[in-house]
């Protein structure tokens, strides 16, 4: 299947609704937009894209984006959007990998871009730029019939190995997707979502295909600013959005929040991490909306379990509930597995598996650790956790070595490499430290070379140039050496304790 049928049906059913509003309220249709979408898709085979080529979209948050990401889909190209907080290094990896076709390059991430990949075809994504192309496009319906577990899009995440893994994805994973959240958040044809989270992150981009499901506008912010997310919100009347939670604090306690309207608001969805009983408390007085929590992971297609918006009413007099993540949804399976990957009771931890249509094709070129994370059919996550009485999932720890600060993933590994790409640094050890606004911060115990001395200012500004900011660590220790078990692996676990011995877990 082709998930822009969904795209068809909104045009034949309703050409006239709210399709994406455009900047002083102006918006287009569903009928519009099919016609842009297939006039691009056109343009794009007359540039010789042809069903599986990689286009590489580089750029903030704009219409243009969901615009390509759709004619892309049309004729059967794979997406692969990639983020524009990389340092060139990083992007330089991930370009090379993906073998890309073509990429469209906004304007404002051009200097990243060129510094990373100066051979690779681009275009521009701008709306002039993205209007020519259409105008040079065949307005008929050309949709590529496509086979089953036909990929969408290529979504590049971070890894153990300190390689990015390029996740795999479906038009089917995301249409399985968008029914499963639909059917326990309430989206509806009168919403307008507004994508004030990165779209090349998937938690955005997947909520872009629940509001499509059934028929909702979308308004885009470029940046996350408290100030403009407020504007955007009377603007053009929004009523969802996917945020962190350090974006929800940030926006809840921005003081433009005092005179805003924001009545609009219903909906509000988050992830990344568990939302404070403070932050929650705050945040619904403030905006006065349904919030609902999901835990997921690219490799599901966005959604695993969900905590609904009953949960967190009863949860402002049961704030334990907010350190669980909530129910499986729809049609996907979760179990917790021993290493044997045996199913383990209630109350018993281990590593959290998933199985069902949101799971994805594979790792784009990694057929080995393909195999080995799907083994048995089963996604197994690398998070650890267990499934309590009341059959609410819990996040105890995680297996892979992984921090989530902000909102975002980062992989000790990537930080580890460029750490020790330093003269003076002999080992490091990275690792997640509690943080009361990023939930997690990216902490390094590092062991340096004999007589040497470095200063956190001299350790993040090496890392500058390697690594994309929010990786860099925000604070350091100095160790004469590391524990290592007898086989020499580091034991971060001793390292870790200190930081979070007055904790229930070792999570945010």
């Amino acid at each position: 299947m082709n998930i822009t049928y969904l795209v068809d049906r909104l045009a034949e059913t309703t050409p006239g609704a709210p399709a994406i509003w455009l900047a002083a309220g102006k918006c287009r249709s569903w009928a519009e937009v099919r016609a842009r979408m297939d006039q691009l898709a056109d343009a794009l085979r007359d540039h010789g894209v042809g069903p599986g080529d990689r286009i590489g979209l580089l750029s903030t948050n704009r219409p243009e984006f969901l615009e390509l990401l759709l004619a892309a889909s049309r004729m059967g190209a794979v997406t692969v959007p990639f983020n524009y907080r990389l340092a060139p290094a990083e992007l330089a990896y991930q370009i090379d990998h993906a073998d890309l076709a073509l990429c469209f390059v906004e304007d404002a991430c051009r200097g990243s871009y060129d510094a990373a990949a100066p051979a690779c075809p681009t275009e521009i994504l701008e709306s002039a730029a993205i209007d020519e192309w259409i105008a040079c496009g065949a307005l008929t319906p050309n949709m590529q019939d496509l086979p089953a577990g036909a990929p969408l899009g290529i979504f590049y995440t971070g890894g153990t190995t300190g390689l990015p893994k390029g996740v795999v994805l479906s038009h089917d994973n995301f249409l399985a997707n968008a029914v499963n959240v639909t059917g326990r958040v309430p989206y509806g044809p009168a919403d307008v979502h507004l994508h004030a989270a990165p779209l090349f992150h998937l938690a955005d981009l997947g909520a872009t295909f629940n509001a499509l499901l059934v028929g909702g506008s979308h308004a885009f912010a470029s940046q996350f600013r408290p100030p403009e997310i407020l504007e955007q919100i009377q603007a053009h009347g929004v009523t969802a959005m996917l945020l962190a939670p350090t974006m929800i604090g940030m926006l809840v306690r921005d003081p433009a929040i005092a005179t805003a309207d924001t009545s609009s608001m219903r909906l509000l969805n988050y992830g990344g991490s568990p939302i404070t009983d403070d932050l929650l408390r705050e945040a619904m007085a403030r905006l006065d909306c349904d919030f609902n929590q999901g835990f997921g992971q690219t490799e599901a297609t966005q959604t695993i379990t969900l905590l609904s918006a009953e949960d967190h009413r009863t949860a402002l007099e049961r704030p334990d509930l907010l350190r669980s993540c909530g129910r499986p949804i729809g049609s996907v399976a979760v179990r917790v597995v021993d290493g044997d990957d045996r199913p383990l009771p209630p109350g018993e931890t281990g590593e959290i598996a998933v199985y069902g249509p949101t799971v994805m094709t594979g790792y784009w070129r990694q057929p080995e650790i393909t195999a080995e994370t799907l083994r048995g059919g089963w996604l197994h996550t690398g998070d650890i956790g267990l499934r309590d009485h009341d059959g609410l999932l819990r996040l105890v720890d995680r297996k892979k070595d992984m921090i989530v600060s902000g909102g975002e993933n980062v992989y000790s590994t990537e930080v580890e490499n460029a750490l020790t790409d330093h003269p003076d640094i002999l080992e490091a050890a990275v690792f997640a430290v509690p943080d009361k606004d990023l939930g997690e911060r990216v902490h390094a115990t590092l062991v340096l070379q004999p007589g040497k001395s470095l200063t956190l200012e001299t350790v993040q500004g090496h890392c500058r140039a390697q690594i994309a900011g929010y990786k860099i660590p925000r604070s350091i220790a100095i160790a004469d050496a590391l524990p290592k078990t007898a086989a020499g692996k580091v034991q971060k676990a001793d390292l870790r304790a200190a930081h979070w011995n007055r904790k229930d877990r070792n999570v945010a």
